[in-house]
């Protein structure tokens, strides 16, 4: 029990310390911090391993056009999705759940198109749908008994090449992989579950609490709004699980 609570507070820390590192390597992120991951994941992953890293590759590839916020806060996506696509589900509840998302982008989109909100429209469509394809992989994920060690090493040319921020980024994903992996193979579903709603959540709360970081009101607004929905669908699901 120690141990497991250890991966997931570990987790937790991993990501407030890779959106911090984020909010500097922005604008420096490199094809060498996506390649660390892809190396060190595809060996034995398989499909899902593609997926993650295609998603990964184009949420990161058009991160520096877009507000750091809007972007972190698609990441609220990964529950909405669980929860709309989970074998307990209702799709009267998940019909609900997609309206509040879909209205809440929509919103964005249309001020990203006024140029009342930084970024465009294109790049935020493709970053939801690279979310999309990080929760398809973490969805059919299954875990590999061990990961090639070396391609970490790669990333010394980007801590000596000056890009510390891109090199700590890069290893706080992995770092984030491999706790919610051994949490998986430990049969801790329950905490893998419960992190899936944590993680997108402390990500973006670290991007308010910090002052250095810039969160546009509508941003902050259409985030609170899906986490309220995700949070009632979840609450509404397990009603009807119940009852």
């Amino acid at each position: 029990m120690l141990y497991t609570t250890i991966l997931a507070v570990m987790s937790m820390l991993l990501t407030i310390v890779g959106v911090s590192a984020l909010g500097l390597a922005q604008h420096h992120l490199t094809v060498l911090a996506v390649a660390i991951p892809a190396l060190w994941l595809l060996p034995q992953g398989g499909l899902p391993a593609v997926l993650l890293l295609m998603g990964i590759g184009m949420f990161g590839a058009v991160l520096p056009f877009q507000p750091l916020a809007l972007s972190v806060s698609l990441l609220m996506m990964l529950p909405v999705l669980t929860i709309s696509f989970s074998p307990r589900g209702n799709w009267q509840v998940a019909a609900l759940l997609f309206a509040v998302v879909i209205a809440m982008d929509a919103g964005l989109l249309a001020l990203q198109g006024e140029a009342k909100l930084a970024g465009q429209a294109g790049y935020t469509l493709l970053q939801v749908l690279a979310v999309c394809f990080i929760w398809l992989a973490a969805r059919y994920w299954r875990p590999v008994r061990a990961n090639y060690g070396w391609p970490l090493l790669l990333a010394v040319p980007l801590w000596l090449g000056g890009l510390a921020s891109a090199a700590l980024v890069v290893l706080c994903i992995i770092g984030v992989i491999v706790a919610l992996q051994t949490l998986y193979q430990q049969n801790q579903l329950v905490w893998v579950s419960r992190l899936n709603w944590v993680l997108p959540a402390i990500a973006f709360a670290t991007l308010v609490v910090i002052p250095e970081f810039d969160v546009p009101n509508p941003v902050l607004v259409a985030w609170l709004l899906v986490l309220g929905s995700a949070s009632l669908a979840e609450y509404l699901l397990n009603e009807f699980e119940s009852s």
